[in-house]
């Protein structure tokens, strides 16, 4: 139980991707539900990174009009397990890489396959972060559904699985540790906001008095850079805080492309 909460706070609330917004504003736990009356951008712009107001908008209709263009091809997906495993995360990994017909909701670029470089700052709160650690992410495509990545911070390894859910009509991710005695999996759900803002929420996290959120804005056109906010609350009161960045640093390495990794 104990690596699970670690999982939660490395991948939660310590995921760093989009910059402290100024001293007043809400804080991503604290978002209102969006208003159903705002404009959308045009769909083929690219909008800059939004402040926590933003946030208060009505969710993009990307992924609707996704679901639509691809109706016809979801029943040939593989389909999503009924309990999403350890053992099921890991096998995914050990696949090689493949984006050829990859859906919809992925095939936007935001987040380009490869090596990222992780830099983390963390605290207790807004305006505290006085941790700073670096990790490294190694992200592909497999099965035209799913993106997967190997996530190495010091000697914490975790493996997590994100995807689209069509029945739920949102995204969905679950991660493990790759410690043979650690079992668990953490999962939570996804909306996206316009173009380049998803918000992640807690399913089920360890803590039944913990709610964890966090917020991933894509803010490069070539999928080379994005930014995340997590933050954690305990019966209303923010626990923990980070903000960081996620930076593309090289292509996936050919034993991923080619063959499971050794």
């Amino acid at each position: 139980m104990k690596k699970i909460v670690l999982l939660f706070a490395v991948l939660l609330v310590t995921s760093c991707d989009e910059e402290p917004s100024p001293e007043g504003s809400n804080s991503v736990g604290d978002s209102a539900e969006p208003s159903a009356d705002t404009a959308q951008p045009a769909e083929n712009s690219f909008t800059p990174p939004l402040s926590d107001a933003d946030i208060e908008r009505t969710p993009s209709n990307t992924s609707k009009k996704a679901t639509e263009l691809t109706r016809d091809d979801i029943s040939n997906l593989p389909p999503l397990p009924d309990t999403v495993t350890k053992e099921f995360i890991v096998e995914l990994w050990a696949k090689p890489h493949d984006d050829k017909g990859l859906i919809e909701e992925f095939a936007d670029g935001g987040i380009r396959e490869g090596v990222w470089k992780v830099v983390s700052k963390r605290g207790p709160r807004k305006g505290e972060l006085t941790q700073t650690s670096e990790a490294k992410m190694i992200l592909k495509t497999i099965d035209r559904r799913y993106q997967v990545w190997e996530w190495r911070e010091g000697d914490l390894l975790t493996y997590t699985v994100t995807t689209y859910d069509y029945d739920a009509s949102i995204y969905r991710w679950w991660g493990a540790s790759a410690a043979p005695e650690e079992t668990s999996i953490f999962e939570h759900s996804g909306r996206r906001y316009w173009r380049n803002l998803m918000e992640w929420k807690a399913v089920n996290h360890p803590d039944p008095e913990m709610q964890s959120t966090m917020r991933t804005t894509f803010i490069s056109e070539d999928g080379k850079r994005f930014k995340v906010v997590g933050e954690a609350k305990r019966n209303g009161e923010v626990v923990s805080y980070s903000v960081g960045e996620f930076n593309w640093e090289s292509e996936l390495p050919e034993e991923h492309r080619s063959r499971g990794p050794k």
